[in-house]
């Protein structure tokens, strides 16, 4: 099962994100996120940062999930290649990030993600395990 897969569509950028478990399809949202900012391949997990969010349901979690992260890159230069959820429940979220501070001379910039939106978002389960469908307003 691929981690993730950017989706086109005509005005909008997003990614479907897969995983065996509720918490590994949350890590490779982020990942895919990551990966539309910048490549994932040069990003070297150096350092660890946890992050913590809640929201009112699991869609809204996962939406404030992917805003804390790009907050970190936006606002303090974070880049993250690995994602370890710790806790995970319908309205709560607790994990590590693990990479680096972004370094224009060694990471090349891909794409400005603005907001993570509810465009079309799902988060659902699938008999392949967990599925997430994220576009963002770049």
């Amino acid at each position: 099962m691929p981690q993730f897969r950017v989706l086109e569509h005509t005005a909008d950028v997003g990614f479907e994100a897969f995983g065996t478990t509720r918490q590994e399809v949350f890590a490779n949202a982020a990942r895919a996120l990551v990966d539309l900012i910048v490549e994932l391949d040069t990003i070297e997990p150096r350092e660890e940062v946890r992050v913590d969010v809640k929201g009112p349901d699991p869609e809204s979690l996962l939406v404030n999930w992917l805003s804390e992260i790009l907050f970190l890159h936006d606002a303090e230069g974070w880049i993250f290649r690995e994602f370890e959820v710790q806790s995970l429940q319908d309205n709560s979220l607790s994990a590590l990030a693990r990479g680096e501070k972004f370094e224009p001379s060694r990471h090349q910039a891909k794409v400005l993600v603005k907001a993570i939106t509810y465009h079309q978002l799902k988060l659902e389960k699938t008999p392949q395990g967990w599925r997430a469908q994220v576009y963002v307003d770049i």
